[in-house]
């Protein structure tokens, strides 16, 4: 069933490093949560194990969503942020100050120490009450006078663990978003510090060996229906079992160092763009970069953007980097003002005869798809006018009462399943009965109809409709840049653009790409010492020092860190498999590539223009 929607929603779904995960023993599995309710749907379709997710107890309680949460026993957590209330009277607090001061306040009743009280957008911890009017909290960040505030009470979450550390103590899966909630920000927001209390508790308890596996949730218009995303499953590592001792005396210093390895593993599978822009020039860059006539695997897709994230983060100074940047952001530009897109330019780049062939191709293919296309989506238009307008007004609450989100992006493709969840059997079933009452055969039709007809009829239609938008795309842009004259001026400057930016790319990347594979070879070095079975192991290493005191072992300083943010380039030499690394293209070759083929691509690639240029100037020449 969660395969069914996941395959349905999704036009696309690509798996990367699917064999990292082991088919036994305790794993917590951490990911990104840019998408709400499909996040956690996606891992455990894609997961062949029993996966438990840690959900919000608040979400636990509506109506379709929490049916589902049961039937996969996910595990319930109370956040304090689901049980805020507004508190009585105003308070007054100095920045830098621990003394808070009430007006009609009424702090012995709301507050214990471990409480937070939340003024705008700032968190001041309670750390004791003195009285209804007074209360003491950790230094305030901001100077607050007569202001209103939320009271967010301490919450006891010492039965969730119990229940995470028996599903893991049976050698269950547990998946865990640690940014606590989901988003639409490009980047990893701040990491809470759950998953690590999880993990060190549960060797504590008696679980002898647990691995993190790390999951990149890389979705491509996540809200979109029909869209496309691409799963990465990074390398396992286990938690090492000297933190779990060092937990018993130094629970925040083992905590921290156990969240610094989650977070660096995490980042390994995230693309590193700072913003939605930067992100879609990257997309933009790789799509310049890749051959004409090849499609990336879905390995190589992932790996062209982090190189793009990694360069972005270690050549801040480079200008030729910004000025790159800087052109194919107004490229980007140029084409969204035209309502058009990379790939239609794409598209165009073909020699007149292919083009001839693949419109009469396209045009041919749309004339025959399009009855059951236009039935398809008049059948589905009154679902998808219901599911996007209430998608849209959880939206805009979803944003105004978030001070995370930006547009709120990420509940919109969770919306969209509830509501056709609930929706479409019903519509089905009224389908079903007027078929039935105008074909008047009786009611046994009416079940064959809503089982067995129906549900492959709509999914068909679904493929129907997919390929028919493919076909208009094709012949769209062979039209647009082809065959309409007054265009042809306009489009042409687009093809001339995307020439010229394919070249800086390709040259760029190709002089990046060995600067690129050693820092990825020395991240990977870093991390092999961060990540370790073992802290042993490390402490052999000098990693850690023992503090004199009562024999126990600390951690020593965290080494300076080189912000990877999404690079995973580093687990394989640069010449082994072509699935499992880098492969750095000479200078000639036009690109750095992420392996021998594609490299071998773009030279032949080149290599057909180069002659095709020396042809032309040869006849030019013969011509004079």
């Amino acid at each position: 069933f969660r395969n069914l929607i996941v395959n349905v929603f999704f036009r696309q779904v690509d798996v990367v490093g699917a064999f990292r995960i082991p088919v036994s023993g305790p794993v917590i599995f951490v990911a990104n949560h840019n998408n709400q309710f499909v996040d956690p749907m996606m891992l455990i379709a894609l997961v062949c194990r029993t996966l438990r997710f840690l959900i919000a107890a608040k979400s636990l309680q509506r109506p379709v969503i929490g049916h589902l949460a049961r039937m996969v026993r996910a595990i319930g957590v109370e956040r304090p942020q689901d049980l805020a209330f507004k508190g009585l009277g105003v308070l007054s607090v100095e920045e830098g100050g621990t003394s808070v001061e009430g007006t009609g306040t009424t702090f012995e009743k709301d507050l214990e120490p471990g409480a937070k009280l939340k003024v705008g957008d700032e968190l001041l911890v309670v750390k004791s009450v003195e009285g209804d009017f007074r209360c003491t909290v950790m230094p305030s960040p901001i100077t607050a006078t007569a202001s209103p505030y939320k009271v967010l009470p301490r919450v006891d979450q010492s039965a969730m663990y119990d229940r995470v550390h028996e599903a893991l103590q049976r050698g269950d899966c547990i998946g865990i978003f640690p940014e606590g909630g989901s988003h639409d920000q490009a980047s990893l927001i701040e990491l809470k510090p759950g998953v690590a209390v999880m993990a060190l508790g549960a060797m504590q308890a008696g679980t002898e060996t647990l691995k993190i596996i790390p999951c990149g949730l890389n979705y491509f218009d996540p809200y979109r229906f029909r869209s496309r995303v691409i799963v990465e499953f990074g390398e396992p590592f286990e938690v090492p079992a000297a933190l779990a001792e060092m937990y018993t005396s130094d629970k925040r210093g083992a905590v921290r160092e156990l969240m610094t390895m989650v977070d660096d593993a995490m980042r390994g599978v995230m693309p590193g763009a700072k913003d939605w822009e930067e992100l879609q020039a990257f997309l933009t860059m790789r799509a310049l970069c890749k051959p004409r006539h090849q499609k990336l695997s879905p390995e190589e897709t992932l790996k062209l953007n982090k190189m793009f994230a990694l360069s972005s983060k270690r050549l801040t100074d480079d200008g030729r980097l910004k000025g790159l940047l800087d052109e194919v952001h107004h490229y980007d530009e140029l084409l969204r003002s035209t309502g058009l897109r990379d790939r239609d330019v794409r598209l165009s780049l073909v020699r007149d005869s292919v083009a001839f062939w693949r419109t009469v191709s396209a045009a041919v293919q749309l004339l025959l798809l399009f009855p059951f296309a236009l039935t398809s989506f008049l059948l589905s238009l009154p679902v998808s006018l219901l599911t996007t307008n209430l998608a849209r007004r959880e939206q805009r609450n979803a944003l105004a009462n978030s001070t995370v989100k930006i547009k709120a992006l990420d509940v919109v493709a969770s919306y969209k399943i509830l509501v056709a969840m609930v929706f479409v059997p019903i519509y089905n079933l009224l389908l079903s009965g007027i078929a039935t009452k105008l074909v008047g055969r009786g009611v046994w039709l009416l079940p064959i109809l809503y089982f067995v007809i129906l549900p492959p009829t709509e999914y068909l239609g679904i493929l129907v409709c997919d390929h028919f938008v493919r076909c208009w795309m094709r012949l769209r842009a062979t039209l647009f840049f082809k065959g309409c004259a007054p265009s042809s001026g306009i489009m042409q400057q687009f093809v001339e653009q995307r020439n010229s930016l394919e070249a800086k790319v390709r040259d760029f990347v190709a002089e990046l790409s060995p600067q690129m594979s050693e820092e990825a070879e020395a991240h990977g070095k870093r991390q092999f010492a961060r990540i370790s079975v073992s802290l042993e192991r490390a402490q052999s290493e000098g990693l850690l020092r023992d503090d004199g005191a009562a024999g126990a072992t600390v951690a020593a300083p965290p080494m300076p860190l080189v912000d990877l943010e999404g690079s995973d380039l580093q687990s394989t030499p640069p010449t082994t498999d072509r699935r499992g690394a880098l492969e750095v293209g000479s200078a000639d070759s036009g690109v750095a590539v992420v392996d021998p083929l594609l490299g071998e691509a773009l030279r032949e690639e080149r290599q057909v223009r180069a002659g095709t240029a020396s042809r032309r100037g040869m006849q030019a020449c013969t011509m004079q």
